[in-house]
């Protein structure tokens, strides 16, 4: 029954986001309406239409609902093998087959959810502004069997999930090697296929091509899948030892050092984050062959944004606190003369440094590459780490809102909101911030760095300093000193990460560990 409950939850939940396409109708509306005031009606929704069907919805479902989907699914299977309920229901008259297919359903159900979701409310939101909708809704529908590929890909990484954890890291890292896959010719692949599934003429054409090629990979996934977990053992894994502590009086330096060297999301965070940073090489090659050194350089101040990485640190610290809760830890922990002080500053610091590896990998990749294609090495060197300074301060704050979300939360709903936290300040509310300030008057670097001074969004300050030094692609960086010159936005990236810590702290001190 709890996990009927659980399943309706995540149902109605992820329904919900799935309405954001009616919010992009009204920003389109208004947008438009602007720029260009004596468009028919006609007209108009014919570019909202295209506009939603070639950037709005890719990206919807690319950033938000596809890794939503994978850990959702992986994450929970984990959680019931880790407890042992598989073991037990498999004890039962129920085969592997049968037991492997109603995962399946359950993720199809996840998936017609959300398309449902996606077409109906961008569908409504259009209808109110009296537009035309047959070709929205064949469009987002084409668009949103992207995720029945992405269900393959999950039901085939299931017979590998051994616990929550394990299903985290494997979502995440299912997911950005989707995004690193983006980049090849193969429309099979999920994120392949939301740029060429549909494209926009006099109507809307589907390439019924890839239609088929991705339904043809996902049933091929999901048998591989089945027949893995068929042979699996279903022993659970021996958890991790709990590391030796030296509790007086050096306990924080001991619980540090046992997370660090033993913690899976230290690993998977440095692993997630090198990996992230092959992303970015092709962007710094482009922007070299058409803009030179100065669009190099400018290439390597935007990919130091690092505008994928928050889709990994925020769920990795939305898991800390409450995993440890979860499987004991902490009790076994605080069962010792160990302060919860200790272990909250312990685990703090040991994910911290987990993000300074992984930024620094991230930083040392993409300047090595910008450093490999001819930029100069004084500039790219003082670039490299003034910016790179920036992303870590960014990240911070992502770790420390995912701290928040789990001091206060457990389970599916952390992860949940941590990725939905992601998307919307990494690129919703980054979008609407910048939108308003092109309809400012004056300097938009200046219009931008006034709306986003009380804005938490890492990605959005990161913008505004970049922007700062940068504001042209095919200009040469300016002095870093201009970064100065914005002091509230520099503060922005400090002031959020100790409020965070600091509620973090107090709900921890005084929540209940049973």
């Amino acid at each position: 029954m709890r996990l009927e409950i659980q399943q309706a939850g995540s149902s109605s939940v992820l329904f919900l986001i799935s309405l954001f396409p009616a919010i992009a109708v009204e920003i389109d509306v208004h947008r438009f309406a602007i720029h260009y005031p004596n468009v028919p009606p006609e007209r108009l929704g014919y570019l909202i239409t295209a506009d939603l069907l070639t950037k709005w919805l890719p990206n919807f479902l690319k950033f938000l609902l596809v890794p939503l989907i994978l850990i959702l699914l992986l994450s929970r299977f984990g959680s019931d093998f880790e407890r042992g309920n598989v073991v037990l229901l498999l004890s039962k008259p129920l085969t592997r087959r049968r037991y492997f297919l109603d995962w399946a359903s359950e993720g199809l159900k996840l998936a017609l959810i959300s398309a449902l979701g996606v077409a109906l409310s961008g569908a409504l939101a259009m209808l109110a502004h009296g537009f035309a909708v047959g070709d929205y809704l064949v469009g987002s529908l084409a668009l949103s069997l992207s995720l029945v590929g992405v269900l393959g890909i999950a039901l085939l990484l299931i017979p590998l999930t051994t616990s929550r954890d394990s299903g985290v890291f494997l979502g995440l890292g299912a997911f950005i090697a989707l995004l690193l896959l983006g980049k090849s010719d193969y429309s099979f692949v999920p994120t392949v296929y939301l740029e060429r599934a549909v494209s926009i003429g006099e109507d809307v054409f589907i390439s019924h091509g890839a239609v088929g090629e991705l339904l043809a990979l996902s049933v091929g996934l999901s048998l591989i899948g089945m027949e893995l977990f068929r042979r699996k053992e279903l022993r659970s894994s021996e958890p991790l030892p709990v590391p030796g502590f030296s509790f007086s009086p050096r306990g924080l330096y001991g619980v540090f050092l046992g997370l660090s060297l033993q913690s899976r999301r230290f690993i998977a965070f440095v692993a997630l984050a090198a990996l992230t940073a092959f992303l970015n090489l092709d962007t710094l090659g482009d922007y070299y062959a058409s803009y030179g050194l100065s669009g190099l350089l400018r290439a390597l101040i935007s990919a130091l944004n690092g505008v994928f990485l928050p889709f990994v640190v925020l769920p990795l610290g939305a898991v800390s606190i409450g995993s440890a809760i979860e499987n004991g830890t902490v009790r076994v922990l605080l069962s010792k003369p160990l302060r919860r002080r200790d272990f909250f500053l312990g685990t703090l610091l040991s994910d911290v440094f987990a993000v300074f590896i992984g930024t620094a990998l991230y930083v040392v990749f993409l300047v090595a590459y910008a450093l490999h294609l001819g930029a100069p090495m004084s500039k790219t060197l003082e670039l490299g780490l003034t910016f790179g300074s920036l992303l870590l301060l960014s990240l911070v704050q992502y770790l420390a809102l995912g701290y928040l979300l789990s001091a206060f939360m457990r389970g599916r709903k952390a992860l949940f909101l941590s990725l939905i936290f992601a998307f919307l300040l990494g690129f919703a509310v980054p979008i609407a911030v910048i939108a308003a300030s092109n309809s400012a008057g004056g300097s938009f670097v200046d219009a931008l760095a006034k709306n986003s001074l009380l804005v938490p969004s890492p990605f959005l300050q990161y913008t505004v300093l970049a922007m700062a030094v940068s504001p042209r692609r095919n200009l040469p960086p300016k002095s870093l000193s201009e970064i100065l010159n914005y002091p509230g936005n520099l503060a922005m990236l400090v002031v959020p990460t100790l409020v965070y810590l600091a509620i973090s702290w107090l709900r921890f001190r005084k929540a209940d560990l049973r």
